[in-house]
């Protein structure tokens, strides 16, 4: 009898979402907390954290409330020895707190591109520029060309970002979208190679929910310098097809009855993996369960894309088993109607435990 708000999540999620983008002087600010050292609440919660199902079955605020303790206490005042502790993990795979998460997430992507938050705002600015000049004929007119084909093609798809998200208020979604819109131009003179691709503003929005538009940039930036990803965004064919017969790989070592049942209708990972992957889920899952995938994901990389994928197909398995194509093809392009347990999605995405040596060896057999 759990209530669900329109795109999924759940109302305790998106409450606290909404109070911390605080419509500040024309902005959304993000009110973090900094870390605290220990208090009575982290030595109570110590003994309970152990058990994992325990603070699962709490209610939602209060299991923000013990899980902001503990990371306080144990995670964030020293972040670089605890990063790759095993405790750290089973941390994250718990959902970070709602409130610490942008300062996680920013910690965990690192930036190793050591781009500087300032630069975001002379990009931001010279997009702007550029693209007012984009009909002339100066030195810089083809990059002028990109921004203003850029600026066409963001103003068709970022309304359809997050299109869900009804619980913002209009002034909200506004304000996310110019940043979102930014925030790419931005990008596009930083790397006219990569330019703009269609799903770019799926990643883009979703940093923008949790940081400040300056390090949400440097995010982005250095996510797509690290993943695979970029590889789909610029069209690399040869490389994405090589990612989905891995994926097919996995699928048959997996899940091989699945597999087969595929095999024998004839669906293959492109139709529903790239709209998965290509937004790392925020386009087909309730926003807060979309973002625990990311929790994982800016620690664990790639490798989560395809975990995440195999744990969706695990809980589905018996369904798609007894359906035909068109029935499997609308239950693996509708995944946002499907009441997912959420902890019990991200714990067998735990059991697996994909890792890039996994993909890699995947990768292998597919060359």
């Amino acid at each position: 009898g759990e209530m669900i708000d329109c795109d999924g999540s759940k109302p305790d999620f998106v409450a606290v979402l909404r109070s911390q983008l605080l419509c500040s002087s024309g902005t959304i600010s993000h009110a973090e907390q900094v870390p605290q050292k220990s208090s009575f609440w982290s030595y109570f919660w110590f003994q309970f954290m152990r058990d994992i199902h325990a603070v699962e079955r709490l209610p939602f605020a209060e299991r923000e409330r013990c899980l902001t303790e503990v990371w306080n206490a144990e995670v964030l005042l020293d972040w670089d020895s605890m990063r790759d502790s095993s405790r750290t993990r089973e941390l994250y795979y718990m959902g970070v707190p709602v409130t610490m998460r942008g300062r996680f997430w920013r910690l965990a992507i690192g930036n190793r591109l050591q781009i500087q938050p300032s630069m975001y705002v002379e990009l931001a600015a010279l997009a702007g520029e550029r693209r007012a000049q984009s009909d002339g004929n100066n030195i810089y007119f083809e990059k002028n060309q990109l921004l203003a084909k850029t600026a066409q093609a963001l103003h068709v798809d970022v309304p359809r970002t997050f299109p869900h998200l009804e619980f913002f208020h209009e002034n909200e979604t506004l304000k996310l979208s110019e940043n979102v819109s930014k925030l790419l131009e931005a990008f596009v003179m930083l790397r006219p190679d990569v330019g703009y691709s269609q799903g770019m503003s799926f990643l883009g929005a979703m940093l923008l929910l949790y940081m400040e538009p300056c390090d949400a940039f440097v995010a982005f930036t250095n996510v797509l310098n690290e993943s695979r990803l970029s590889s789909f965004f610029q069209n690399e064919f040869d490389k994405v097809n090589i990612y989905m017969q891995a994926f097919s790989q996995l699928l048959a070592k997996h899940l091989p009855s699945l597999k087969r049942h595929f095999d024998r209708l004839g669906i293959e990972p492109p139709m529903f993996l790239l709209g998965w992957v290509m937004s790392i889920y925020t386009r087909v899952f309730p926003l807060d369960l979309a973002s625990r995938v990311w929790d994982l994901f800016v620690m664990e990389g790639d490798s989560v894309l395809f975990g995440v994928a195999l744990a969706v197909l695990e809980v589905l398995d018996s369904r798609l088993l007894s359906l035909d194509f068109e029935g499997c093809v609308h239950i693996l392009s509708h995944l946002r109607q499907e009441a997912f347990d959420q902890d019990d999605l991200i714990r067998r995405v735990h059991a697996r435990s994909l890792n890039e040596r996994d993909i890699e060896e995947a990768i292998k057999l597919c060359r």
